[in-house]
């Protein structure tokens, strides 16, 4: 979606106050919404934060995740029970209130991140897009980095074949299997399932040139990255931080680290759009982009 689809899809849902605040921004420009019960709602941007009076009640949370879910969010139980849900057009709708057995009832606040894509922002990255990890803070644009690198690499006559492993359904927004935003010709998704299994599924049944998946966390993820480079297959992956010395000392990313796993790091600026800080090579020494 461009800004006048993405407003075209969230207006109808909000109230007159959040429309119009929503109109005096430019494309690319609003990053995330929070919506609190009781609470003043806030607007982030990558350049301020914005404090709107508007203040719903819970019963208008609810009914504003239902409205933007289609009016399907309990039937999408198994999402909501990951705490969050994939909107239309990449949006990704973060949901807290009562968790239950069954999952989670009485929402109270909701974290709408609004999907951007950035087309040719990884260009400058393709020399060193094997075996690449992209460290950046939240909202540093490390998702957009990777989804257009996967158009990149995945599109022309030297396109390679890729595998996306969309593990919370950010980087493709697959609604029913299908991609909605561009990951390029010869990308293959697979949507909804942690690293570990799918890097073991695409081995075995999609022989990618090269595997993308985002936000490693734990020693699974690590693993799982080293059996795919072990089968031939490159990798490109992200994971939170502020700076390559903070990550090394991460037990399962020194654990990457000391094998070399990766040819390059990349720290990504915090104010966001994927705007690259600095590169690092493989012993951690900087280089020229």
């Amino acid at each position: 979606m461009n800004w006048e689809e993405t407003k075209a899809f969230l207006s109808p849902c909000f109230p007159p106050v959040l429309r119009d605040e929503m109109e005096l921004l430019l494309p690319g420009e609003l990053r995330e919404i929070r919506i609190r019960a009781n609470r003043p709602t806030v607007f982030h941007t990558g350049a301020r934060t914005a404090s709107i009076a508007w203040q719903p009640d819970q019963r208008q949370v609810e009914n504003l995740a239902e409205a933007l879910s289609g009016h399907s969010l309990y039937a999408r139980g198994e999402e909501t029970r990951q705490g969050y849900i994939t909107l239309r057009g990449g949006h990704r709708m973060g949901l807290c209130g009562r968790a239950t057995a069954k999952g989670l009832k009485d929402i109270a606040s909701l974290c709408i991140r609004i999907a951007s894509q950035w087309p040719g922002c990884g260009e400058a990255l393709l020399p060193h897009a094997d075996n690449l990890l992209i460290i950046g803070p939240p909202g540093s644009g490390k998702t957009t980095l990777l989804r257009d690198l996967a158009r990149l690499l995945a599109t022309g006559r030297d396109a390679r074949q890729v595998a996306l492993i969309d593990e919370r359904g950010e980087l493709a927004a697959c609604v029913h299997g299908v991609p909605q935003l561009d990951v390029g010709e010869c990308c293959d998704v697979l949507d909804g399932l942690n690293k570990p299994q799918a890097v073991a599924w695409l081995i075995r049944s999609m022989a990618p040139q090269l595997i993308i998946t985002d936000e490693l966390s734990g020693p699974e993820d690590a693993a799982a990255l080293l059996d795919a480079l072990a089968c031939g297959a490159s990798v490109i992956t992200s994971c939170h931080g502020s700076s390559l010395a903070e990550v090394a000392n991460r037990p399962a990313m020194s654990a990457l680290m000391a094998r070399r796993a990766f040819h390059h790091y990349v720290l990504l600026h915090p104010e966001g759009g994927g705007r690259v800080a600095a590169v690092y090579d493989r012993a951690g020494s900087p280089i020229k982009v």
